[in-house]
């Protein structure tokens, strides 16, 4: 989207500029979806450890 979206009535204005707003938006899915993974890492090292625990 190269044009800026613009609405309009009577003197007030409004634009609204979309550039790079899909980029930032597929980067904030990486990031959501790597923190999904860290989170899922995090919890098999957890029951990894109980299990340690357990056989101590």
């Amino acid at each position: 989207m190269d044009k800026p979206l613009g609405k309009s009535s009577g003197e007030i204005t409004i634009d609204v500029h979309l550039n790079g707003l899909d980029k930032q938006l597929a980067k904030a899915k990486e990031l959501v979806d790597t923190i999904k993974k860290a989170r899922s890492l995090a919890d098999d090292l957890a029951q990894a450890m109980e299990n340690l625990e357990a056989e101590v």
